[in-house]
């Protein structure tokens, strides 16, 4: 299992009130928070809010989970500028485009001959930086899978991501 996704096991939650976790997390933090619009009807495992342990005392780091432990897509968003998450070492595919925003592809396979038609056997990620605003940086978000699910799936899940208060 990659460290990325391995992190996802609950802990702890993150509320300020509002009744919507991705709006509370944003009035905490000073890079954009991104909300999934297209879950792929996934129900919603977990919501987390780490401090980040590789940049301490820095934003805390989202990470949420859809689906299930062994069937389920990973989300994590940190600020850019310091990458909380940690480094997976997956084996790079093609490139691909997130809402206009070059992506990087890796899969979890051991070999360095695999092919993106073995996505949904071996799992992977797409990882890509967001940009900021007039307030607020730019993200770093990754999302992935341990399996059972495409790259066009995973792709879908991530432009489904929109910006917090964007309609």
């Amino acid at each position: 299992m990659s460290l990325f996704l391995s992190s996802l096991l609950p802990t702890s939650s993150f509320a300020m009130g509002s009744g919507d976790k991705y709006s509370d997390l944003q009035t905490g933090v000073t890079y954009v928070v991104y909300k999934p619009s297209n879950t792929l009807k996934l129900a919603p495992l977990n919501f987390e809010v780490r401090p980040c342990r590789l940049f301490p005392k820095k934003d805390v780091a989202l990470l949420a989970g859809f689906g299930g432990m062994d069937h389920g897509i990973a989300l994590v968003e940190t600020a850019a500028a310091f990458n909380c998450t940690g480094v997976d070492h997956p084996v790079a595919l093609p490139g691909v485009m997130i809402n206009g925003i070059k992506a990087q592809v890796g899969i979890y396979c051991g070999s360095r001959k695999c092919k993106s038609s073995e996505f949904s056997h071996y799992g992977g990620e797409i990882s890509f930086i967001a940009p900021g605003t007039k307030s607020l940086k730019a993200t770093y978000i990754r999302v992935g899978t341990q399996g059972g699910f495409t790259l066009a799936q995973l792709i879908a899940f991530a432009t489904g991501l929109k910006p917090v208060g964007s309609k």
